[in-house]
Formats: C-alpha cells, structure tokens, sequence
C-alpha cells in the first residue's frame, strides 16, 4: 500500500486537564502519523496550558510522531488574536484555522498548513493558499468527491480530509452552551464540561439535529468516510483524518489503520463501526445531504 497518512485532530470539546494529559500520553502508543494539537473553539476552556502543550510535543515526537498546532477557528478579538500569537510561537509547524494566522507566520520559517474550518472550496482558493505559503489543506468537510478529485487534481497540494468524527459546521462570536443555560458567552461558567462529546440538539419532535459545543455546531451523527478509504486514495488524497472523542479513540484508529493497509474491507469496517450502535452519516462525500448515510457504490473501486 502507499504511504497515506493516518492523522488525529484537535480535540474539539472540553475535556479535564487530566483528561487531556491521559489521553496524549495513549496517543504517543497509537499508529497515528501525525497529531494536531491546540484550541480551535474557545480560549475559555480549562484545559492545558502553553507549558503542557510544549510537554505533549515533546512526548508525540518522541514516540516518532509528527506534531503541527492548530489555530483557533475564529479570532474574533485582541485575547483570541494573542493567544493564537502564543501558540504560533511554540512550534515549526502550525494548521490556520483563520487567516490570521498568516499575518502572524512566516511561511519560510514555519511549515504552514490549512484546516477545516478555511473555506478552500475551489481550485483557485488553494492556489492562493499555496502562493502564501501553505504546504497541506485539509479541505470543509461539505466537499463532494467529484470537487476534491478536481481540486487534488488541479491544484496539485498535499490533501487532507475528515474522515470520521462529528463533523464541524459552524462557529459563532456567541456561545451556543451558555445560551442553553441562559448566560452569555463572558458569563461562561463551563457548562461545555458537562458534555464531553457535544450536548446533543433534537427538533421539537425530538429528532437529533445538531451537537453543541461552545460557540460551535457539528454534526448529530458520527460522520465517517471508513468505507471509502480507497477511492480516497484513488482521487489523490494524502492523509485522512480522526477527530478524538472522549471514549474509544484508540479504537477508531486502529480501526482506519487497518483501513488505510488493506487489512480489512470496506464491508467489514462500516460493520465494526455499526456493531457500536452508534448513528452515522457521510451523505456530503457520495454527492448527497450531508446528515445522510449512502452506502458506497459496490462497484467502486475495492
């Protein structure tokens, strides 16, 4: 098999500090090529601090991974706008998030990648990206396969794509957690705590619809893109990413490392996921809506 990469995100939620130290310190042990570490929802969260961020990284590149920080999403004011100058300073490799970052870095000193949350939609956007320096893209979760293949295709970077996880919609100034209690986002008294994978949004009719987290929405359901890892690798893409949930990550990893090697097959490894119970979708992928789950093509290429 060629060499795709296997990557771990950012955790998105609000996990204990203690939490977080435990699970990177499984992580060093768990076949991931690269981990992205940093705060991409909100600066108010009580876990890590810059100095047990600097001690992660050295513990990842000491089990042999490598490390790039993530950037807040949205930096919406001059605290957000220094912490992101902080964590821009810590290491020589850093995911924006928001283009501040790249008033921030110097793309010759500092290997620069885009995230998720940029809206690189289009061939020409990863153009301007790629003139400004950037090395890797991991595109919005809302492409379809036939504009990743194009994108890929023309524009020739490094691609990186969700592939399971709940997938992030949108990102507010307000935040969402503290309105569900009636307080404003300055008023935080981090109730996101009490939800370590997302406070779950149901209709009136009590359907699930969304996941709060913060000032963010992501998806209701886990997306996954686990059976369609191959023709992941046939339109070009480089690396595929797992965003950390608070319970049996390491399970999700090995899971799409068996994947990624060809060890199991797309059958089996939407079987294993479905064995859980847990809801799915990845309508957004196949071409459909994006709360949906198509089956793949039996066809496509296995």
């Amino acid at each position: 098999m060629d060499n795709m990469e296997l990557t771990l995100g950012p955790i998105l939620f609000e996990w204990k500090r203690e939490e977080i130290l435990r699970f990177y310190e499984n992580v060093s042990t768990m076949p991931v090529d690269r981990v992205y570490i940093g705060e991409v929802v909100c600066t108010k969260k009580l876990g890590l601090n810059l100095k047990d961020i600097e001690e992660i990284i050295k513990r990842l590149e000491g089990a042999g991974k490598k490390v790039t920080l993530s950037s807040l999403a949205v930096v919406s004011n001059e605290e957000e706008l220094e912490y992101t100058r902080k964590i821009a300073a810590l290491h020589t490799s850093i995911e924006a998030n928001d283009m501040s970052v790249m008033n921030i870095v110097n793309p010759e000193e500092k290997e620069v990648f885009a995230g998720p949350h940029i809206t690189s939609y289009n061939a020409p956007s990863v153009e301007f990206l790629k003139s400004a320096g950037v090395k890797r893209v991991t595109f919005p979760v809302e492409l379809p396969r036939e504009s990743l293949a194009h994108i890929l295709k023309s524009a020739a970077i490094d691609g990186e794509v969700f592939a399971h996880g709940k997938a992030p919609l949108a990102f507010s100034w307000r935040c969402y957690t503290s309105r569900a209690y009636n307080l404003s986002k300055t008023e935080c008294r981090h109730h996101c705590a009490k939800f370590p994978d997302g406070m779950e949004l149901k209709t009136v009719e009590k359907d699930a619809i969304f996941t709060v987290n913060g000032t963010s929405l992501l998806s209701a359901d886990t997306y996954t893109l686990v059976e369609f890892v191959e023709d992941l690798r046939a339109i070009g893409v480089d690396a595929l990413r797992i965003s950390p949930q608070y319970k049996d990550t390491g399970k999700i990893v090995d899971l799409f490392r068996k994947r990624i090697e060809g060890d199991i097959g797309p059958d089996e490894g939407i079987g294993i996921l479905r064995s859980s119970g847990e809801r799915f979708c990845n309508g957004w992928y196949p071409g459909g809506a994006g709360k949906d789950y198509i089956e793949r093509v039996k066809s496509q290429a296995t």
